[in-house]
């Protein structure tokens, strides 16, 4: 028996690709809960999770043999580093591995309201936060920097270290006409980000403002949201996170433009490329050769190829965006099934499993010149240049 049929790898059975990625190297078995049963942590190796599994000193006591903790997600908040380096048990993550997925949820979430509020011609005039610039906030920027939006970087620490992108204007984010959000959950320290977004920041908020949530539920007071929302003339408010998660104040539900239930880094190419990521990252601790492509495991596509000419104008580009990522579809669901504890971790682990949802990358354009080409890949296209 060589070393790898000896590992065992529990993981959450919602980590795609698992079965493909792995089918060399060890002896899986998932699990469907949050937290894995403490008859398969007993003879843990190695753990593989999501964002929904906290692993904490508790849980790490269950599992006496566990050495390696991977979570196939950006955020880490849910791991204790501390209890884990305390059992000198190693941790990864998988980072900017939905970035991209990230960036699109937000490009679509403004294109729509954009357009039923009738402002896409404004695009040029919008002044845009992106509030963290690390991985998912660059995405984010970048895509909407293509439309012709002025974006600029709220990160204090990145600012400190002499980052040039990044700015610690507080104020001038609160009257930027876009505000998304792209943070880790920080309680304390020099940089919290737990209610960043407070009642005193909402109020200076006004119609005109567009606010994205897509990080975090926390970093945004949502019984503030409310409060301030019952005042009127508050925010246009798409939230993709809620305070409380997986239960959900639905209280909060009528005054989002777009409410979806934390799926926005859920493209099939974010969440396998996190499978990926931490197989990659397990072979590497185990020592085990490893060759697989990320390519090798994602369907391919037959997307029809068009004329960088025919979505040149913003309303037909918006169109396209929303028909290949249909954003008011996912609303629809979280007001329908997602406001109860047990039916928004449903809608998160069976999104669109009969029909995943796929990046703009699939999507072949034909550009007849480099200009075209370098905004359309800058939107996340697969953009290239034709005589």
């Amino acid at each position: 028996m060589n070393r790898s049929q000896r590992i065992h790898i529990v993981a959450d059975q919602n980590i795609p690709a698992l079965p493909e990625l792995l089918g060399n190297v060890g002896h899986l078995t998932c699990y469907s809960e949050r937290t894995p049963p403490p008859e398969l942590l007993h003879t843990a190796d190695a753990l593989l999770v999501r964002s929904i599994t906290q692993v904490d000193a508790a849980l790490l006591q269950q599992a006496p043999q566990l050495k390696f903790v991977a979570t196939a997600t950006i955020g880490k908040e849910h791991l204790d580093t501390q209890a884990l380096a305390a059992r000198n048990i190693y941790w990864t993550n998988a980072p900017g591995c939905n970035a991209d997925s990230v960036g699109e949820y937000v490009l679509a979430a403004v294109l729509r309201v954009l357009r039923q509020q009738q402002r896409l011609h404004e695009v040029l005039d919008l002044d845009v936060a992106i509030v963290g610039a690390g991985h998912t906030g660059s995405a984010a920027g970048q895509r909407l920097a293509a439309l012709g939006m002025n974006v600029h970087y709220y990160d204090p620490p990145l600012a400190a270290q002499g980052d040039s992108r990044a700015h610690a204007h507080w104020q001038r984010v609160l009257t930027s006409d876009i505000i998304s959000l792209h943070v880790p959950l920080i309680r304390d320290g020099s940089n919290p980000t737990h209610h960043l977004i407070d009642i005193e920041a909402l109020q200076s908020l006004h119609p005109g403002q567009l606010l994205i949530n897509a990080c975090r539920g926390a970093v945004v007071d949502n019984q503030a949201v409310i409060d301030r929302c019952e005042q009127g003339e508050c925010p246009t408010l798409v939230f993709d996170v809620f305070e409380g998660e997986p239960s959900v104040n639905a209280a909060i539900l009528p005054h989002l433009a777009i409410a979806t239930p934390h799926i926005a880094g859920h493209s099939l190419e974010g969440k396998v490329g996190g499978a990926y990521q931490v197989t990659a990252a397990l072979c590497r601790y185990f020592d085990i050769a490893f060759s697989m492509q990320l390519s090798d495991v994602l369907p391919q596509l037959d997307w029809r190829t068009l004329g960088a000419v025919s979505i040149q104008r913003l309303p037909d580009l918006a169109d396209l965006v929303l028909s290949l990522y249909s954003i008011d579809e996912d609303d629809r669901i979280m007001r329908t099934d997602g406001l109860t504890a047990s039916g928004f971790d449903h809608l998160r682990k069976n999104y669109r499993k009969d029909n995943p949802r796929r990046q703009l990358n699939n999507q072949p354009i034909a550009c007849h010149n480099a200009a075209q080409v370098i905004r359309f890949r800058q939107l996340g296209f697969n953009a290239y240049q034709v005589c």
